[in-house]
């Protein structure tokens, strides 16, 4: 224990400017709410105003240089030489991709966000009226748009980046590895490396109290449902200390490695979930409407991924669209890393192939039958899901529920779904922030201390309650747009690094000249 307490330091400017950043919203929420809700908003209005149009291009090229990756010559090298072996079987890769992305946000907003669409649609936009045939087939354009290809081009591309970098390019497990081709050996210096990490972490610290914040809501509109209590602040604190105790508890005491069972139960969960939803609802219409909404989206993608509504006075893009691509660019750096590192032995087109096919289909699978269920029920008359949305967002997954034939019983499974789907994914990320905080992590030497993983669990839980304690569910897209921002910046650069990768990657391949990969040690950040 020594040893170890003695070969892992503190990495000063990669854990302060982070950590203290977001403990000031907690701080400042509490001496002075007034003056945090002007900061916060005006700081917001601000991302909204002057970065929307970036954070729109960025998205649509990221899909770009992802497809090109796919189909061109580079899509044919293999990560870690042409004698690497996968280390996962097809399906292990596949439930460990799929677990990684799909978490509990899905949950919260399948069944809400049409809703919301179908409700309040961008009507000085595209001239659709609120509760019409036609604001119901822009509700599921709109989830295809927000939960299929482009998150997943968003993953998928710096997972590719840094998956060639590591093993093949033999450079530091590092987030700065995505992009280094562009940046050169510079990014590995003490500074760059620090600087980069520090960024990654306030993205992913601001993504994790984001989607906390979801199932701080989502789970207590399932108690709300079982229990009669009411939905709101006192008892989103008291699901948030349960889900925080749990997170910390098992990221500080070794049984994190159990979690990854629990992630194979989520996959079953989420399997009779849809089955459920297949059986009970109206398949025929679910998959009717599924139809011509996906021809739709496919029809409208490049005008509906650059959409701003300056012209027509709107912030309706910022407040959906741009925040799903700030959201999902907060987490990519990270969770780009651990899928690049399990990508060993697989070919860059097949990488590509399993998060932008693949697991870009089961989330196209989840919202026909999840999305498509919450519009039915609304249309049929089962339960008025317009009103359940008024009340709040997390009341209508459980309404819509209810409405089904069997409902009330899936109702918990539905909750046990969340809690546990959000445990795991902030176990793991609470684990990888406190690793990025420290120098002397290694595969011999894998653990942080403890009090950075107290630490970083405590500032990301109580910054999720707060912002919806003090903004509502707008909280959750505002602190979105704080980490994505951040994060774009290192999205920027691993496109690039990409697209430098495309044309050149043979000057970066190692093992081209090396014989047989070696086995990978990850290098201590400096």
């Amino acid at each position: 224990m020594n040893k170890k307490s003695e070969s892992t330091k503190l990495r000063p400017m990669t854990f302060f400017p982070p950590f203290i950043i977001l403990s000031v919203f907690v701080i400042l929420s509490v001496v002075n709410k007034e003056k945090f809700l002007g900061l916060i908003n005006n700081i917001n209005n601000w991302i909204i105003a002057n970065l929307g149009w970036a954070a729109s291009i960025l998205a649509l090229a990221i899909v770009i240089v992802s497809l090109w990756a796919m189909f061109s010559k580079f899509g044919d090298v293999r990560i870690g030489g042409e004698n690497a072996k996968p280390e996962l079987s097809n399906f292990a890769w596949f439930t460990i991709a799929l677990t990684t992305t799909m978490a509990a946000g899905v949950l919260f907003w399948g069944p809400g966000e049409p809703i919301a669409h179908f409700l309040y649609p961008p009507t000085e936009i595209y001239g659709i009226a609120p509760q019409t045939p036609e604001a119901m087939k822009f509700s599921m354009e709109t989830m295809f748009l927000h939960w299929t290809i482009v998150p997943y081009c968003m993953y998928a591309l710096p997972a590719v980046v840094f998956a060639f970098m590591y093993y093949n390019a033999k450079k530091p497990f590092s987030i700065a590895s995505e992009l280094s081709p562009l940046l050169g050996e510079k990014v590995y210096s003490n500074r760059w490396m620090q600087v980069i990490d520090g960024v990654t972490l306030f993205a992913i610290g601001a993504g994790m109290a984001g989607s906390v914040a979801q199932a701080f809501m989502n789970v207590s509109g399932g108690i709300s449902k079982m229990t009669g209590m009411a939905s709101n602040p006192r008892l989103w604190l008291i699901v948030g200390i349960v889900i925080g105790a749990v997170t910390i508890a098992t990221a500080v005491s070794g049984i994190q490695k159990a979690m990854t069972h629990v992630s194979n139960i989520n996959v079953y969960g989420f399997a009779i979930f849809l089955i459920f939803l297949l059986l009970f609802s109206n398949a025929p219409f679910l998959l009717n409407l599924s139809t011509e909404a996906l021809g739709g989206f496919a029809g409208t993608f490049v005008e509906r991924i650059l959409i701003t509504g300056a012209s027509q006075g709107s912030q309706w893009p910022q407040w959906w669209t741009t925040f799903y691509w700030f959201s999902w660019m907060a987490w990519a750096p990270t969770s780009g890393a651990f899928m690049g590192r399990i990508a060993y032995g697989r070919k860059v087109k097949h990488i590509l192939g399993m998060y932008v096919g693949v697991c870009a289909s089961i989330s196209t699978i989840w919202m026909i039958l999840v999305s498509g269920t919450s519009l039915w029920v609304q249309k049929s008359g089962l339960a008025d899901l317009c009103a359940s949305y008024d009340r709040g967002v997390e009341n209508v997954p459980y309404d819509m529920l209810e409405a089904l034939p069997g409902g009330k019983i899936i109702i918990p499974l539905f909750v046990i779904l969340i809690f546990l789907s959000t445990v795991t994914a902030c176990n793991s990320n609470t684990i990888a922030m406190a690793g990025i905080s420290t120098k002397g992590i290694s595969p011999d030497n894998p653990e942080a201390p403890m009090w950075l993983k107290c630490a970083w669990g405590v500032v990301t839980m109580a910054v999720g309650y707060i912002m919806i304690a003090t903004v509502g569910i707008n909280g959750v897209k505002i602190i979105a747009n704080f980490g994505g921002m951040f994060a774009a910046l290192i999205m920027i650069g691993a496109t690039a690094s990409l697209a430098i990768l495309i044309k050149k990657h043979k000057q970066f391949d190692k093992t081209l000249t090396d014989g047989p990969a070696t086995e990978q040690t990850d290098v201590a950040s400096k």
